[in-house]
């Protein structure tokens, strides 16, 4: 019955001893974390930004520098503009201007936050963007480097592709390098968008085509070119000889089969201005005047 009850108390005391550990650890653990906040309050108001401090809507007193870090890169993709460049009309052949872009400057915008004042308010210190091309460019672009003019006859269906064509490569501004595609800017030849049936050459015969007559404009455009500097990149002849173009000096297309393409190999971008009617199709190719 001793042993028992000597066992029962051995048991008693290892519970009640654990338990006080258990206790202790506990007002350890809660010691350290309170230490630890009021080390991290130390040290905000040691190393982090003063009391007061906002930048936009934001209230940074005591923000470390990494915290003002991680919080700009977010908030510089709301402040993000990309630059446009100044290009031109499509219909009324003007200059439209350039727009610059902006971006915000991270390192200086952080500089300014953590070397406020006490109650300072912060605006952002943004960067700005050039765009590539400027209005001023392309207002030096008048000089004639290239013309050329055909007459152009059949049918009523015949002059309407013609035009349409033409209106489509008119006021095209080129870029030094650039790539200047007939099918991807004239685009697909359908009735839904406006062509019509006329005779086309398809292996050495006149059939009727939707779309007809455009080749005249390609040639006109190739007999444009001053090709010593605008490389030509793809061209295709017709099967049979053609009445608006010297021989060999034309330059057949086709939607998703023949294209007409050409390289800006200048330094400064070019225009194609183009025109059609009077029974003639012009194209003359403005360059840059120094």
């Amino acid at each position: 019955m001793t042993e028992k009850m000597s066992d029962q108390g051995g048991i008693i005391y290892v519970v009640q001893r654990g338990a006080i550990i258990l206790v202790i650890i506990i007002l350890v653990v809660i010691l350290l974390l309170s230490l630890l906040g009021e080390l991290d309050k130390v040290r905000r108001v040691i190393w982090g930004v003063e009391d007061g401090v906002s930048y936009y809507q934001y209230d940074l007193s005591g923000y470390l520098s990494h915290e003002v870090e991680e919080l700009l890169l977010e908030h510089s993709q709301e402040l993000i503009l990309y630059p446009v460049d100044a290009t031109l009309d499509q219909e009324s052949g003007e200059i439209i201007p350039e727009a610059f872009g902006q971006i915000l400057d991270i390192t200086a915008t952080k500089g300014k936050i953590v070397e406020a004042e006490e109650g300072e308010y912060l605006e952002s210190v943004l960067e700005r963007i050039e765009p590539y091309i400027r209005k001023e460019q392309l207002e030096k672009i008048t000089k004639e480097i290239g013309v050329y003019t055909t007459r152009a006859t059949g049918s009523e269906s015949r002059r309407e592709n013609i035009k349409l064509a033409t209106e489509s490569i008119n006021n095209q501004l080129i870029l030094s390098g650039e790539v200047f595609s007939f099918n991807e800017i004239v685009g697909p030849r359908t009735k839904e968008r406006g062509f019509k049936e006329a005779p086309q050459i398809v292996n050495g015969r006149l059939v009727p085509g939707v779309g007809g007559g455009i080749c005249q404009v390609s040639s006109t455009l190739y007999n444009a070119l001053k090709q010593d500097k605008l490389e030509i990149i793809e061209r295709h002849t017709h099967s049979k000889d053609v009445s608006y173009v010297p021989e060999g000096k034309d330059a057949t297309v086709a939607w998703d089969y023949f294209d007409f393409k050409f390289k800006n190999n200048f330094k400064q971008p070019i225009i194609i201005k183009a025109s059609s009617g009077g029974g003639y199709v012009t194209v003359r190719i403005l360059g840059y005047q120094e």
